[in-house]
């Protein structure tokens, strides 16, 4: 594609078509190497200001027969002038925060959250892995010491597939309080915490259904053992978790 991406230093990616060689001074202080079509500095640049930087180009694209190159530029500051090398020019920004901002105002929010917030995405989904581990542990001692006094299977195993669920539930909501959205802007007085607690909980009803489904039914229709049946509740349960859960009980006041 033809078009020159101009950022502020030599730090961040920049990419210039030959014959911009005032424009490449300028903005990285090197010379344009002689039989190359291109320079490119390429350094590491937050995951949302690429997003960013794609969206807007592909809103750009949307125009077609376009016959000139696109300029890129980052920042209002910026005094080159794009249209005197024939460029259009099209502004982006590489501030995370303003960055975010372009995110939300292309992608509906629902989506546009976690791709803003990947390292609040990656604490959700360890916490997760985690209750997943006391969820098991729990369920399975349960089921032994259930199974040493004689209980029946169709009792034992729901029983057993919910105190591994209630335990995980607790585990979980703990550690999204005060470690996956403790920088979060959401209400931290007691009624709140409370009914995040209990929209959690709702959130949760669908993970629980199909644990307790697939711990009771796995076992009795295919005879499977249980802590294998109670993982497939897990796995099954967990992607229902997430979306309810990370988008329901913590972000919806953010939306």
């Amino acid at each position: 594609m033809n078009y020159v991406s101009c950022a502020e230093g030599s730090e961040h990616k920049i990419l210039v078509r030959k014959g911009f060689d005032p424009l490449c001074r300028k903005l990285a202080g090197i010379k344009h190497p002689v039989g190359l079509n291109c320079v490119e500095i390429i350094a590491r640049l937050p995951l949302r200001v690429k997003l960013a930087i794609l969206l807007n180009s592909l809103k750009r694209l949307e125009r077609p027969r376009f016959k000139i190159p696109i300029g890129i530029i980052t920042s209002g500051k910026d005094d080159i002038d794009l249209g005197g090398h024939g460029c259009e020019k099209l502004e982006v920004t590489l501030n995370p925060e303003d960055a975010s901002e372009i995110i939300k105002s292309l992608l509906p929010l629902i989506v546009a959250l976690p791709l803003i917030e990947p390292l609040r995405v990656l604490k959700f989904i360890i916490v997760g892995a985690a209750g997943s581990i006391v969820n098991l542990a729990v369920a399975q001692l349960i089921f032994h010491q259930l199974t040493g006094i004689g209980v029946a299977d169709l009792v034992k195993n729901p029983f057993s597939s919910f105190a591994g669920f209630e335990s995980s539930v607790l585990f979980n909501f703990i550690l999204h309080e005060k470690w996956t959205f403790a920088d979060a802007s959401i209400d931290r007085r007691f009624k709140n915490v409370i009914a995040r607690l209990v929209k959690y909980h709702g959130a949760s009803i669908a993970s629980f259904s199909s644990q307790i489904l697939l711990a009771t039914t796995l076992p009795i229709l295919l005879g499977m053992v249980f802590w294998l049946a109670q993982l497939t509740g897990i796995i099954v349960g967990f992607a229902l978790n997430f979306i309810l859960g990370y988008m329901y009980t913590w972000s919806r006041s953010r939306l």
